[in-house]
């Protein structure tokens, strides 16, 4: 290599990694969900041709961030503590792994899975500038309903 291939080798690295609105095929729908070390649910979605980033809190009903754009930074879509295979789309986990984004799992939990798999969306959207429970566990913790409800929102709570 010369001394232009590598300048230009060393500049491709230093690059950002990023991942695109039109890399993501498919319908809007929950693309992540995970947690941060601040105890706030993390929701990375898809919805009306954007990539959204919610951190909220349920309980109170709450948001800490909303964020949406066709192009993201990828270390940007991914929480600092944990996600949960059963809310996180796999072709969207290998782009990010594929971008070279590592990937905090907490562990499969079966019951879970089972009943989240058939929601379009795992947690909260954010609307008009207020959050929109798109669970039934959303809900029922955001009204104080139910202490299941309230558990699974603690189930991700210790850090």
């Amino acid at each position: 290599m010369d001394s232009l291939e590598l300048t230009a080798l060393l500049a491709a690295q230093n690059q950002p990694r990023t991942l695109r609105r039109d890399e993501v095929t498919g319908p809007d729908r929950t693309l992540a969900f995970g947690y941060t070390c601040d105890r706030a649910s993390w929701h990375v979605y898809l919805l009306d041709g954007l990539v959204h980033v919610l951190v909220y809190d349920a309980v109170a009903n709450t948001t800490s961030r909303h964020e949406a754009r066709t192009t993201w930074n990828v270390a940007e879509l991914v929480p600092d503590k944990r996600l949960y295979p059963e809310s996180t789309d796999a072709p969207f986990a290998q782009l990010l792994i594929s971008r070279g984004q590592q990937l905090r799992f907490t562990t499969f939990n079966e019951a879970r899975h089972n009943r989240y798999t058939d929601l379009t969306f795992h947690g909260a959207t954010h609307a008009d500038g207020t959050l929109r429970m798109r669970t039934c566990e959303d809900a029922a913790v955001h009204e104080g309903r139910s202490t299941k409800a309230a558990a699974l929102h603690e189930e991700h709570a210790a850090c």
